[in-house]
């Protein structure tokens, strides 16, 4: 028999959710790339590292919440917008074949440039990809004050007990008593994260494979037309 709680459960339920859609993520280089084995350019070798960071990071915080380690799983929403950041990012530069290779040459990402000649900073994303997804720089201040020591680091520790107005502060660094329910907005963030991060990696990859056939072609129509 199931003895879990419909809480316990649905949280459960919202984990597993999050891991379908990172592991999801896997099976984009066998249709978007060549076989295996097979030569790729720098720039894909990047988005590759993208697919591996959010599965990595999506496995991380659902064991986070799973023990109830709320602070740390916080900071990994902020984790998880970065890479959907940067791979918004190589959508606005001239040439993401040069970027590749920059990348792969561990420059500075920062020091990548729009078309409009602005520097890929994490300010500059932010705002910029907050102009096709409203809330996304909110989302990302708010993750990123649990990176940061803050008051939320705060806050978060303080309970209070029936029959006394007073506060306690708990230095544990898990927060065993919380039910489940204290960690929904807290999981759903990170649900939305990763979503954004996928639907992003899956575009960008699949903008590639498209440009890839569309080259197979002409190529086909030019050695025919010999």
């Amino acid at each position: 028999m199931d003895r879990s709680s419909p809480e316990t459960s649905d949280l459960e339920a919202r984990l597993r959710e999050i891991e379908r859609v990172a592991g999801a993520l896997s099976q984009l280089p066998h249709t978007c790339f060549a076989p295996q084995g097979t030569a790729i350019p720098d720039i894909e070798w990047y988005a590759l590292a993208a697919i591996k960071k959010t599965a990595s990071l999506s496995h991380a915080f659902c064991t986070l919440i799973r023990a109830k380690n709320t602070l740390s799983a916080a900071a990994l929403i902020r984790l998880q917008l970065d890479t959907a950041m940067r791979m918004f990012g190589l959508t606005l530069v001239d040439d993401v074949e040069a970027a590749g290779t920059r990348l792969m040459k561990d420059e500075s990402y920062r020091k990548l440039k729009s078309s409009n000649n602005e520097p890929l900073t994490d300010a500059f994303l932010h705002r910029k990809l907050n102009e096709e997804y409203p809330g996304l720089t909110e989302a990302y201040e708010d993750a990123s004050a649990y990176v940061h020591l803050s008051g939320l680091h705060i806050k978060t520790g303080l309970w209070s007990r029936p029959g006394t107005p007073t506060l306690f502060f708990h230095l544990k660094g898990t927060d065993d008593a919380r039910p489940d329910e204290w960690f929904t907005d807290l999981v759903d963030s990170f649900d939305q994260a990763t979503r954004l991060t996928a639907d992003l990696i899956t575009a960008f990859m699949a903008t590639r494979r498209d440009a890839d056939t569309l080259k197979r072609r002409a190529h086909r129509r030019a050695t025919q037309s010999k």
